[in-house]
């Protein structure tokens, strides 16, 4: 019995059973070669040797992870779906897997995590009911930290920077004598600049995965597999992505549209494989000392990454106790002073024109500053 560790889904109701893309390449490939294997969905990575998932158990005992290594596993247990094809197209199904992975997968990370509209109103809510409370806290914003990451070591805009200096040049624009400039910053970023809702179907990471779209295309033709009648490892691995894009429904699905408008065969391909998946028998290894353990483990990783330096052993200063004393009667002194002169108090010539822009400020509605500042 094969054991796949595999992140937890909160798309279950759409068939999918995980939210990662090579979790379910590596879930499909176990089925079409019709192994015997139970799916483990776990909300942290430390069943993993390697820190990454999927994760291939064999007889108790992690072996693999990671889709290729998984695949390759299985193979050498006589598992091959790609049995049937010569050296040369071996060659060719890895070229496509790696576009695959790396063109579908980037785009993915963008729509899901960086445009604000989807992720604040469709992947965040639905990760945060997968792993529950206290990590919905923290899991989703790690992985859309990720993300952003990701992308810019790829060299792609985060569009999400440009509306962010976009608003802050728009909040310094306005004058400064008037009270909407004396109030937090962050309103001001909500209220000017903060688009949740702008289309981001423009955005040039779009018309790079379309490329991408157009060559698997391509290659696909009329045939019901990319390599002929049978499917093969580059047809569960496109399923993998292709999944992602047309069964999670978001408010701003730029991907989809151009796929069923533009690619039908590719749709047609993934309908085609998603048929013939049934439900796997699954075990809930969810533990929420683990997830907390990761979202520690992964914080420590990224902020704490610099070796402290050595201590020095302090040098004794006779005068250490009169410096205290000094500093300390020179902040009373200060304070004292600009307490009696009156200095933090507005003047009363003001107070009339404080009352008169407040009644002219729009009412600021509480759940729309909340899900602005969750977007930030």
């Amino acid at each position: 019995m094969y054991s796949l560790y595999s992140w937890g889904s909160p798309f279950a109701s759409e068939g999918l059973y995980s939210f990662d893309p090579s979790c379910l390449s590596a879930q499909a490939y176990l089925q079409l070669c019709k192994a015997e294997w139970q799916l483990h969905q776990v909300n942290s990575t430390n069943v993993s040797p390697s820190g990454c998932l999927p994760a291939l158990s064999y007889e108790g005992s992690v072996v693999e992870s990671g889709f290729w290594r998984t695949v390759q596993f299985m193979k050498n247990q006589g598992f091959n779906l790609d049995e049937s094809l010569d050296e040369e197209q071996l060659a060719q199904a890895t070229a496509y897997m790696s576009v695959i992975q790396d063109g579908l997968g980037d785009a993915i990370l963008f729509s899901w995590y960086l445009v604000s509209e989807n992720f604040a109103d469709a992947i965040r809510p639905r990760l945060a009911r997968l792993f529950g409370f206290p990590l919905s806290l923290a899991i989703p914003t790690q992985l859309q930290d990720y993300a952003r990451r990701r992308l810019k070591a790829g060299g792609i805009k985060v569009e999400q920077e440009t509306d962010e200096s976009e608003a802050t040049a728009a909040a310094d624009g306005i004058q400064s004598n008037s009270l909407r400039s004396r109030l937090p910053r962050i309103y001001l970023l909500a209220k000017e600049g903060f688009r949740r809702h702008a289309d981001k179907s423009t955005h040039s990471i779009y018309n790079q995965t379309e490329k991408y779209l157009e060559l698997l295309s391509k290659k696909l033709d009329k045939k019901q597999y990319f390599f002929g009648k049978q499917p093969t490892t580059l047809d569960t691995a496109a399923y993998g992505y292709l999944s992602m894009i047309l069964y999670v429904d978001l408010p701003q699905n730029t991907l989809k549209t151009a796929i069923i408008e533009k690619y039908a065969n590719l749709a047609a391909l993934c309908d085609r494989i998603h048929a013939q998946l049934a439900m796997p028998t699954t075990v809930s290894d969810q533990s929420l000392l683990a997830g907390i353990g990761s979202v520690v483990k992964h914080t420590i990783s990224r902020y704490a990454t610099i070796p402290a330096l050595p201590l020095e052993k302090p040098e004794n200063d006779p005068d250490r106790a009169g410096k205290v004393r000094s500093t300390f009667g020179a902040l009373i002194v200060f304070f004292g002073y600009i307490i009696y002169n009156g200095i933090l108090s507005a003047p009363a010539s003001q107070e009339s024109q404080v009352v008169a822009d407040l009644a002219q400020l729009p009412a600021l509605d509480v759940r729309s500053m909340v899900s602005a500042i969750k977007d930030l």
